[in-house]
């Protein structure tokens, strides 16, 4: 391991990407101080910063995997308050016009509310690692620039300096734009418009709901891309939330919202919000793009200054991604940290390809999903039209063949890259399989199936 030579580091953010990255720098710096602005709470609910926190979460496998890496007892801990342990088998999926075989990972998930997750993840630094602090109620205000480099922040006339400052604000941050105003290049971003609209309502969850299934997810891009799942959390409490694309928002009214999940192609969540006990009012939100910042791309860029997180990348949230694609960037950011040292003027420009190394499948796969939708515009990756071709093939199999929804499923929890169901013999198998499924229709030209993106 690299010498620590006494380095410092500050973490803006204390969210989950500001979580990890606190975590990861621990064991390369000798201190990491995370500044939030919020007033952080002691227990598990929603604060002002955020507002998805009230909506349903998936910690995919791979985000899993990491997070019980870097905190042992995580996942006991977070049982003990009461997130649900899920078999991938667990999950029933409507997709394509049917169902998915049922499949699994071979270990258990953790399904549970966001603001659980965030609460126990923070609790577990501050104990395990005991030279990261977190300091809320604290706006960072801009960051120091001294002789070309970011020496640290400021917080309402306080200086904060340190050798390394990582930005985990999210989409919006502001530091690239001071960082611009002072003649350092703005990345390029890649856009992609879907105007994901959704809402939430939490619901009494009941044995009999489901048959005793543990969550369900149902899409139908075919009538307008509504998509809904629902996903057990602590409490004995679903999580319900519905969305769409392009406009088509989801009503706040009970009754509507009630309409609204009935439209789905599977009437399944539909009947659980007949009968359950509202715990909450209807919550919305709106998204009207993807964003992708290109900051691999950068010429220049301050040493001593990095963005990590929904700052890079930002995706459809129905898509579940966000959270591991942050672990990942984590992850990466350790291995930059490792090779070149906190305060390296080299560090920046690794990292960056890194974790465009991370985000690029995540990001295809999403896109992917959201250019199914032919309304979606904008940053288009090259070949997404073939691909999408040959996916609608794959969740059709997906209703026949356990190899190809195991594979599917790992994919879509970032364990397996999007290529290994593309191999000679997986292709073989999704186009037999896919012959098998009961969504396909005939039609006067021949066989037709029906779209389908990655939920």
């Amino acid at each position: 391991m690299r010498e620590r030579n006494g380095a410092t580091a500050i973490v803006i953010g204390a969210g989950i990407a500001g979580l990890v990255t606190a975590r990861v720098l621990s064991e390369h710096v000798d201190r990491v101080t995370v500044l939030e602005r919020d007033r952080l709470p002691q227990d598990a609910v929603t604060r002002r910063s955020v507002p998805q926190g009230r909506h349903a979460h998936v910690l995919l496998a791979t985000g899993q995997q990491l997070l019980a890496g870097w905190f042992p007892g995580l996942i006991d801990e977070l049982v003990r308050a009461g997130a649900v342990p899920l078999d991938a088998k667990d999950l029933v999926w409507h997709q394509a016009g049917a169902h998915r075989i049922r499949s699994d990972l071979g270990f258990l998930t953790m399904s549970m509310s966001r603001p659980l997750l965030e609460c126990t993840v923070r609790e577990r630094l501050l104990r395990q690692r005991s030279n990261v602090s977190v300091t809320d109620e604290t706006a960072v205000d801009r960051l120091i620039l001294e002789g070309g480099r970011v020496a640290g922040v400021r917080t309402d006339g306080t200086e904060h300096r340190a050798d390394l400052v990582v930005d985990c604000t999210g989409r919006n941050t502001r530091f690239l734009d001071q960082l611009a105003r002072a003649g350092f290049p703005a990345p390029e971003v890649s856009t992609i418009r879907i105007d994901t609209a959704y809402g939430t309502r939490t619901v009494r969850r009941r044995p009999d709901d489901l048959d005793g299934t543990l969550a369900l997810v149902v899409d139908d891009p075919a009538r307008g891309h509504r998509v809904g799942m629902m996903v057990p959390v602590e409490g004995g409490r679903w999580i319900v939330t519905v969305g769409s694309l392009h406009g088509d928002v989801p009503p706040t009214e009970s009754a509507e919202y009630e309409d609204f999940a009935r439209s789905l192609p599977s009437p399944a969540i539909a009947d659980v919000l007949a009968r359950a006990e509202a715990l909450t009012p209807v919550l919305s939100h709106r998204m009207p793009t993807s964003r992708r910042r290109r900051v691999e791309r950068l010429e220049r860029t301050p040493p001593g200054f990095l963005v990590l997180g929904d700052a890079i990348c930002s995706l459809n949230p129905l898509h579940w991604q966000g959270m591991s694609a942050a672990a990942l960037q984590a992850r990466a950011l350790g291995r930059a940290v490792e090779r070149h040292g906190p305060a390296s003027p080299a560090l920046a420009r690794d990292f960056y390809r890194r974790a465009a190394r991370v985000v690029d499948v995540p990001w295809r796969i999403a896109a992917g999903a959201d250019f199914a939708d032919p309304r979606t515009s904008g940053s288009k990756p090259p070949g997404t039209g073939l691909v999408n071709r040959y996916l609608d093939k794959v969740f059709l199999a997906c209703h026949t063949s356990v190899p190809v929804a195991r594979q599917t499923l790992r994919v879509q929890n970032l364990l397996a890259r999007p290529q290994s169901l593309m191999t000679p013999a997986m292709v073989i198998r999704v186009l037999l399989a896919a012959r098998r499924s009961p969504a396909r229709v005939e039609t006067p030209a021949g066989p037709a199936v029906r779209r389908r993106p990655v939920a």
